[in-house]
């Protein structure tokens, strides 16, 4: 019974209603721009108090080391996770929102919670208590949990295992499930880099959260704070649209709260990487499955270009 309390606790129920009450049908990308963003009339001040409380919403420091490090049963466990991750939110139309903040969950636990070696059940186990939080956060519609482990796993776990396994995540994380990720900053830098402060298109913020998505695929992105990415990636993607370039001219005051030497080295990778991005989908919707980015990691002379 507290499990089942546990997770309706967890889901949240919200309704989009149109001007006449009616509800109205939305793209996961829509959903995801509606949720993310900042309106015009939010300041730098809570900018600034994001940047400040960022670092609560990030692995531990030695994680990135360890991956890089070689520690094989670590990175293949990272990867199998995110692969899941990603499969899972395209079957089940979730928005990247979703997915940037399933990867945030894994990538924090495994920083501070060593799991059994050569035991891949639990690193799938983890994957599925992961992006059943994410989607309780931000989803609107949540599937049972047998429904959600979908893509022909190796394993498939009851709903009173994922939720212990859930309850392991929570404690772990401190319960602060409402992280700072790149997202949170996005549409923010897209409007401070448009001319007259004006709202980013949809497609802009498609495009935008494509790149984000797949800045998780590799490790080396890991090494940046949250803000800092997202303003590498408003300058890249608005460069590619506006002949926008890595330059000083690109680094105004609107970017005062970050180093500007380390959001221009994002901006190379990203461009250096990831120059093959997604072509838009109708609609805005992002299909995850079509993105074709290559990331490399760290300690491989090959990458890996989709997920599957």
């Amino acid at each position: 019974m507290a499990e089942e309390n546990l997770e309706l606790s967890l889901l949240c129920t919200e309704s989009n209603v149109d001007d006449e009450g009616m509800i109205v049908d939305e793209t996961p990308i829509e959903i995801s721009i509606r949720q993310m963003g900042f309106s015009q009339s939010e300041s730098e001040e809570i900018i600034m108090e994001m940047v400040e409380k960022e670092k609560q919403h990030l692995p531990s420091d030695d994680y990135i080391k360890r991956l890089r490090s070689g520690d094989l049963d670590l990175n293949v466990g990272r990867r199998d996770a995110l692969n899941w991750i990603w499969k899972a939110c395209e079957v089940h139309q979730f928005g990247p929102l979703c997915f940037c903040l399933a990867m945030n969950y894994l990538d924090r636990f495994l920083s501070v919670h060593d799991l059994p070696s050569g035991k891949g059940w639990i690193l799938q186990l983890l994957a599925v208590a992961c992006l059943s939080l994410a989607a309780k956060i931000e989803e609107t519609e949540v599937p049972m949990l047998i429904d959600l482990q979908v893509g022909d796993p190796q394993f498939v776990f009851e709903a009173k295992s994922v939720q212990r396994m859930e309850l392991l995540v929570l404690n772990r994380l401190k319960w602060r499930l409402r992280a700072i990720t790149p997202c949170s900053y996005i549409r923010y830098f897209l409007r401070k880099m448009s001319k007259c402060d004006q709202e980013p298109s949809n497609t802009l913020i498609s495009r935008s959260l494509q790149v984000i998505a797949s800045t998780t695929k590799g490790i080396d992105f890991l090494e940046f704070r949250p803000s800092e990415v997202a303003a590498a990636v408003a300058l890249s993607v608005s460069g590619e649209l506006q002949r926008v370039h890595f330059d000083n001219s690109s680094f105004s005051p609107l970017f005062s709260l970050l180093q500007k030497e380390r959001v221009k080295k994002i901006g190379e990778m990203i461009e250096s990487d990831g120059s093959d991005l997604c072509s838009q989908t109708p609609n805005g919707v992002l299909e995850v499955s079509a993105c074709c980015f290559s990331f490399k990691t760290h300690d491989s002379s090959s990458s890996y270009t989709h997920l599957s």
